[in-house]
């Protein structure tokens, strides 16, 4: 093996001491000039007129970005859509930024200024849009029954655009596209009825499929009721990230790597297409362990960073054996996580006897906010064993212990307790970035 396997935990990489394969980051690497980029792509979008054109007349335009947990450059990507709405006669005080929480937490204004870029919050006014606290407004069903429940500010706008980050998601295929209204500002009601366990268990919804799935389906049919017309997506570069002043990531430090603008379908399936190729691997065995970098701010809550194990064991072909360990590594500054969904997450595996106890209760009765990550958790604990190294303060996985979870010091200390448990050498594979890289089996 070329070089020595690595794994990001947070924002430092961590060295596995053996390996009998290493699966690297995608190798996508940072545009050199991404307000140029986001221009160009402004000015060709992708199945839609330019904005500019749809925003002649409006009197109010909602921009909405991602929160903390989806890291995204989106500074000059607001900048470049403040100068193209100007050009559509809008001035700053008709447009609003929305910060789509979902169900995580709520910001601060310190917070808020972070996520859009100081010379942006000096220019408008930045709000949250969360599932709890925001007013929401009734705006139908989708076909299948979902509740279309959307926050009020968003609903109310002549003109709706998203700003996202497009990357392997479990339940909607990829992320971006529509999902940064259809989930980022829907109301808990939403929330609750596209990620209960018998949803998210439908045929077809899994990661890296957008076609046939029918999450993000209802997802498009959620965004179609609300003025959501436009879009502009990113994909993240790879490379060294280093922590801001508070000593976390900040949004821009990893940069991007791709840029499209236009309809969010369109731009969320091309952008999707362009980086599968980097993103989606083919392991050539299954593995009795697998190592799992995660990468900061996923690795800031055990409720984001669990998506690592979640992607790795729920693959229609996993790469780990039957009976396996993922050894997941991040540092967990925020322990299960800070927002109602994540604490709920966390309150919810504890208190469940086993893994199977926990899904057939998810089968039967709503799990509340962040239950359905609870849900899927336990899919994996139900078939796996799940180890964490790197957590600030492991102690308080300790309530997980009866579901399989622990909590080692080293990669070195959870390969040895596993190969005493198997009385043999363990098969390992490494995989770098396990949230940008998904791997299956052949």
């Amino acid at each position: 093996m070329s070089a020595a396997p690595w794994v990001w935990c947070g924002s430092e990489r961590l060295v596995v001491p053996r390996a009998d394969a290493f699966e690297p980051p995608a190798g996508l690497e940072r545009l050199g000039d991404l307000s140029a980029a986001v221009e160009e792509a402004i000015a060709v979008p992708s199945g839609t007129p330019r904005l500019r054109e749809l925003a002649r007349g409006a009197r109010s335009v909602v921009v909405t970005i991602p929160d903390a947990s989806r890291p995204c450059p989106s500074e000059p990507v607001l900048a470049a859509l403040l100068d193209e709405l100007a050009a559509g006669g809008l001035t700053d005080d008709a447009v609003t930024v929305a910060v789509g929480c979902g169900l995580h937490a709520t910001t601060g204004p310190a917070e808020r200024e972070r996520l859009a870029g100081p010379s942006i919050a000096r220019r408008v006014r930045v709000d949250d849009a969360q599932g709890i606290e925001s007013e929401t407004t009734d705006l139908g069903e989708t076909s299948l029954g979902a509740p279309v429940r959307v926050a009020r500010e968003v609903a109310g706008a002549d003109l709706v655009c998203t700003v996202g980050v497009v990357e392997p998601h479990l339940y909607a295929g990829f992320s971006g596209g529509v999902k940064g209204v259809a989930i980022g500002c829907a109301g808990r009601e939403t929330i609750a009825w596209t990620h209960r366990p018998t949803f998210i268990s439908q045929p077809g919804v899994s990661v890296a499929g957008l076609r046939g799935n029918p999450f993000q389906a209802t997802l498009r049919e959620i965004a179609a009721r609300t003025p959501l017309r436009w879009g502009v997506n990113l994909v993240t570069a790879d490379g060294e990230v280093a922590a801001g002043p508070t000593g976390r990531t900040t949004p821009d430090d990893r940069g991007a790597a791709a840029v499209r603008a236009g309809d969010p379908a369109a731009v969320q399936e091309a952008l999707a297409a362009w980086a599968a190729p980097a993103w989606l691997r083919e392991a050539r065995r299954r593995y009795d362990v697998v190592v799992a970098g995660v990468h900061a701010p996923k690795s800031d809550g055990l409720y984001q960073a669990s998506r690592a194990a979640t992607y790795l064991g729920l693959a229609a072909r996993p790469a780990i054996a039957e009976g396996g360990l993922i050894v997941l590594a991040g540092d967990l500054p925020l322990g299960a996580g800070d927002g109602p969904g994540e604490r709920n997450f966390f309150e919810v595996l504890a208190a469940s006897a086993s893994p199977a106890d926990l899904l057939a209760r998810g089968l039967r009765e709503p799990l509340g906010p962040g239950g359905q990550r609870s849900f899927v958790v336990a899919r994996v604990l139900d078939r796996f064993r799940l180890a964490v190294v790197g957590a600030a303060e492991p102690g308080f996985l300790e309530p997980l212990a009866h579901l399989g979870v622990a909590a080692f010091d080293s990669v070195d200390a959870a390969l040895a307790a596993e190969e005493a448990r198997l009385g043999r050498r363990a098969s390992v594979l490494v995989v770098a970035d396990a949230l940008a890289t998904v791997v299956s089996a052949r």
